[in-house]
């Protein structure tokens, strides 16, 4: 797989990092402050900034392990996703990961009462590590930095560790995590028809036209039943011998066919027009 850097994959980084130096120099007073999910700034005050921003802001106590550790995923995962998704498809999967995780952190919250602050881009990262196990299922790397296994059986084992710890009091946002990776399951099993829908309502002018050109086909359909008999009658008599009905309509349907080629016909216009001859 490309292990190059690909150019979003490094404004993420870039950003991620910026972020954390500016927050560990000025000790938190701003960017852990004002960026951090906080479930009663969301709910009561209306901070909704705060669902996408705290995926850039990390703990800044030594080793800085919340750092690196999400960087390094975000890397490793992210490099050979980013050649699957295309640049700006991979920053919206990374992004609303991570804004799904953010939600079910305030759910989770909500119903639990509980007023815990939730930084970092693990929930994203764990939207990664989700997505690559369907890409790359057979791909091995060190579980825990120790245990090579498969990317498919990763999945399972780190979900089933983060379900049985997401009561845990260990300051470990597992309901983010989770959600990072409901998000991935749900991206991947609807996406097919999100697309098909997208593309429906891009194509809905286009989709216009071709019902009103089987309108029109039909209206033409209606008229040959009528202008049938007349044009035997022209082929077998001559014209001269239609009387004044006939002509009207006659011309009244070749009027209809210069219409339909003009893409302005009317089902209406036919039967009006029958309507008015009585």
């Amino acid at each position: 797989m490309n292990r190059v850097m690909p150019p979003m994959l490094k404004y993420l980084l870039f950003i991620n990092v910026g972020v954390f130096l500016a927050d560990y120099f000025t000790r938190g007073q701003f960017f852990f402050r004002w960026f951090a999910l906080d479930p009663d700034a969301v709910t009561s005050h209306f901070q909704i900034w705060r669902l996408l921003t705290y995926m850039f802001v990390h703990d800044t106590s030594p080793p800085f392990l919340h750092l690196l550790f999400n960087m390094l995923m975000l890397w490793m995962f992210g490099a050979p996703l980013v050649s699957v998704f295309g640049e700006r498809r991979f920053l919206l999967f990374y992004l609303t990961s991570g804004l799904f995780a953010a939600f079910c952190s305030l759910i989770f919250f909500a119903v639990t009462h509980n007023p815990t602050v939730v930084i970092g881009a693990s929930g994203a990262i764990f939207g990664l590590l989700f997505a690559f196990a369907r890409f790359f299922p057979t791909q091995e790397f060190l579980l825990f930095f120790i245990f090579p296994v498969q990317a498919r059986y990763a999945v399972l084992i780190i979900g089933a560790i983060e379900l049985l710890l997401i009561t845990s009091n260990d300051r470990i946002a597992h309901i983010a995590h989770l959600g990072g990776a409901l998000y991935a399951w749900l991206w991947f099993r609807f996406e097919d028809q999100a697309t098909e829908t997208w593309s429906n309502w891009k194509r809905r002018k286009q989709i216009g036209l071709e019902k009103q050109v089987k309108k029109a086909e039909k209206v033409v359909q209606e008229t040959m039943v009528d202008i049938d008999p007349i044009l035997k009658k022209i082929s077998e008599q001559g014209i001269g011998s239609l009387t004044k009905d006939e002509r009207i309509t006659l011309e009244r349907a070749s009027d209809i066919k210069r219409r339909q080629r003009n893409k302005v016909i009317r089902l209406e216009d036919w039967r009006q027009r029958k309507k008015d001859d009585g």
